[in-house]
């Protein structure tokens, strides 16, 4: 693995930094919501609207701390290439590269353990990542990422109610994050490659440099009215990153500003939950319509939990089992490489596991 990250580190030192213009690189992916499409800024109620929208931190009302809380995920073209993947250690060539034209290998690892008390929530946060993908045999132009974030997340959402027994509850919140990031992703074109493979790890510190340091906020609001003693309809924007989060290190890849749009329907049936929510993400971003949108639905039955829903127009499901102070989940989504729908899509798979002690 060290051989084959300074091969990708060498790949790095010969490109050009470039702004990403149809990827999304969101710092923390809570699994419920990618499992039900994407689908959250409506919806947002628990310790993971400190990521999607902080008004949902309102929410909150228990005391908890989160020592474990570690996400792993990977595109299927990285399961199913293992071998290929393992061969470049021993034959690294651009012939030998050409095994994963059009194909994606992606790997994704994080912890966000946290510490929650009502309408508040902070957390550490670790994210790193690591991309390639090609997709022009006759002239290679691939598009390689590493990537590795740190830093602390803090926020905190008000509640306003009118009446005793208010129908309708208006939130606002904020959220400030201090992260240290190092890396981005990258174009390298068959020139560029043609001179990594002799030697180019040499340029890694001067240009992926070293961590940069950064300081953001987000911003949200969120409407919730009852329409019946059992069901609940929402509304929710939030603003991301507020005027792009920049880091010291100008290597480093800035986080772009994201506003998104999300309403939820709730439904308690007896013992059972429903939600339902759609999104409109990134409504910023220079893309199709198709990527900007993500509908699905949960079906919490208490220990076990089922999601499904649509991300950006393609399937994905999931599953929670919920053992109070464990809690596992298994996911598979797809991801929009490129800017027209199922131009260049993505099968990923996800999993993530929580531990959570009550104080």
């Amino acid at each position: 693995m060290k051989f084959i990250l300074s091969i990708i580190f060498a790949f790095i030192s010969l490109s050009e930094i470039v702004a990403a213009k149809e990827q999304t690189f969101e710092l923390i992916r809570q699994p419920r919501t990618m499992a039900m499409g994407g689908a959250g800024v409506g919806l947002a109620d628990d310790e993971y609207s400190l990521f999607h929208n902080a008004a949902g931190l309102a929410g909150l009302e228990q005391r908890g701390f989160r020592p474990l809380a570690l996400g792993v995920e990977g595109s299927w073209d990285t399961y199913t290439s293992l071998s290929d993947i393992m061969a470049l250690t021993s034959n690294f060539s651009v012939s030998s590269l050409n095994v994963f034209m059009n194909k994606d290998i992606a790997f994704r690892a994080s912890a966000v353990p946290m510490i929650l008390l009502p309408h508040f929530a902070i957390s550490y946060v670790f994210d790193t990542q690591f991309v390639m993908n090609q997709y022009n045999l006759v002239n290679p132009n691939f598009n390689l990422g590493y990537m590795t974030t740190h830093g602390v997340q803090a926020g905190t959402a008000w509640s306003i109610k009118e009446g005793r027994h208010p129908t309708d509850e208006f939130r606002v919140g904020v959220a400030v994050k201090l992260l240290f990031r190092k890396g981005g992703f990258y174009d390298v074109g068959t020139a560029g490659l043609l001179q990594a493979t002799g030697g180019g790890t040499a340029y890694l510190k001067n240009l992926v440099g070293n961590y940069g340091s950064g300081f953001g906020g987000d911003l949200g609001v969120q409407y919730l009215k009852k329409l019946t003693p059992t069901a609940t309809v929402s509304f929710g924007s939030s603003l991301t990153d507020v005027g792009n989060t920049k880091f010291s290190d100008y290597h480093a890849m800035t986080i772009p500003m994201a506003w998104n749009f999300g309403f939820g329907y709730v439904k308690k049936i007896d013992q059972t939950k429903l939600s339902l929510g759609l999104d409109m993400r990134n409504v910023l971003l220079a893309t199709a319509l198709s990527n900007k949108i993500h509908f699905g639905g949960d079906v919490d039955l208490g220990f076990i939990s089922l999601q499904a829903g649509l991300n950006q127009l393609n399937p994905t499901y999931g599953i929670s089992f919920d053992a109070w102070i464990l809690k596992l989940m298994f996911l598979s989504y797809a991801e929009e490489l490129g800017p027209a729908y199922h131009q260049l899509t993505s099968r990923r798979m996800m999993m993530q596991a929580n531990f959570n002690m009550p104080i």
